[in-house]
């Protein structure tokens, strides 16, 4: 089956030979240390001027989904994020992005995936719980704290999932 060119005039990347999580989580590390990427990370949260953890989450989590939400060009890339949405796909980069951003900056973040979704676990500290909104769909698991974080359009909410 021959795949349709996607934005910028690229193939996306197939996804049938490898488990998309670990591909995924591996792409999303690999340019988070890229240094760069870490200082591109670093300036964002600056120039949010978010105060603590939580509000740098939200920053580059907000980031992130406007970015997204910017279409790419048909063809001619702009830049690098055109590239990596275009080769990730549009379902699948947004996670990359926001826990490569994430890691940049030091936290635990990983690229989760369910059927047809993909989106960031951030693990939590019990500190940073009241923090959290009241609907927020926090996750536990052996004793650990994650918030899942899904920045595929620019109005999503943080903490919540939601299927397209």
């Amino acid at each position: 089956m021959e795949l349709q060119h996607g934005a910028c005039g690229l193939k996306p990347i197939p996804r049938s030979s490898e488990a998309p999580r670990r591909a995924l989580h591996s792409l999303s590390i690999s340019l988070a240390r890229n240094l760069e990427v870490v200082e591109f990370a670093r300036r964002l949260v600056q120039d949010y001027r978010a105060r603590d953890r939580m509000g740098r989450v939200a920053a580059v989590f907000t980031f992130v989904g406007h970015l997204v939400g910017v279409p790419a060009p048909e063809y001619n890339c702009r830049d690098g994020v055109d590239v990596l949405l275009a080769l990730a796909g549009e379902q699948e980069g947004p996670a990359v992005i926001l826990a490569a951003l994430l890691l940049a900056l030091g936290e635990k973040a990983t690229v989760d995936y369910a059927p047809g979704m993909a989106f960031v676990r951030l693990e939590l500290d019990a500190a940073d719980l009241p923090r959290l909104a009241p609907f927020t769909d926090l996750r536990r698991a052996r004793g650990r704290f994650y918030l899942p974080l899904d920045a595929r359009t620019p109005r999503a909410t943080l903490g919540m999932l939601r299927a397209r």
